[in-house]
């Protein structure tokens, strides 16, 4: 299955011009199978993403950009967004109690403090390929995945229709929801790839 695990729509995220339902239109048209829904600094709640996903009849799944010191942070089954997530250190201790997964997006881009050398000590992964980077930002952040507990995943960051899909993540896995989404995410049987 093939998910672009990073978009953004302009019911939390300000900046992007998607709708939700042009965004999964995209995505279909795309030839992908699903999308996370990505937005920053919030989370959607569980049961409008249930909603959309069967309004839609495509698999929609969510996770938060988190804004932190170090730049951001793609998280995938956190229970709620919280403004202590702004820095790294609590974002990792509520992560850890919620159970979810941390992945450093677009990480050759540089936010204020640098990102801590021992990034696998903080982070499951990082985005290997992203859709607003180029091939060698992109190549730079697949040499940093090899050095992590879990791959590397693919997102295309799409604020706008033309974004969507561009980068995306294939899963060995059949994908239905969060709960198999987040399953899929910790065996590690997914590769990001540009699409």
């Amino acid at each position: 299955m093939l998910l672009d695990l990073h978009c953004h729509t302009r019911r939390f995220s300000a900046c992007s011009a998607l709708t939700p339902e042009a965004l999964v239109r995209a995505a279909r048209a795309r030839g992908l199978d699903g999308v996370a829904i990505t937005e920053h600094d919030a989370l959607w709640p569980l049961d409008d993403v249930v909603a959309l996903s069967g309004e839609m009849n495509f698999v929609v799944v969510r996770g938060i950009e988190v804004t932190t010191e170090v730049g951001h942070v793609l998280v995938f089954g956190a229970r709620e967004h919280r403004p202590e997530m702004a820095t790294l250190d609590a974002l990792r201790e509520i992560a850890r109690d919620d159970g979810a997964l941390m992945f450093l997006a677009h990480p050759s881009r540089r936010y204020g403090t640098l990102p801590p050398a021992d990034l696998a000590a903080y982070f499951d992964s990082v985005e290997a390929q992203n859709g607003t980077e180029g091939m060698l930002q992109n190549d730079n952040a697949a040499a940093l995945a090899r050095g992590m507990r879990l791959p590397g995943i693919g997102g295309s960051d799409a604020h706008s229709v033309r974004e969507v899909g561009i980068c995306a993540t294939r899963f060995d896995a059949d994908v239905r929801d969060e709960a198999s989404f987040i399953t899929a995410l910790r065996t590690g049987a997914y590769r990001a790839q540009r699409v």
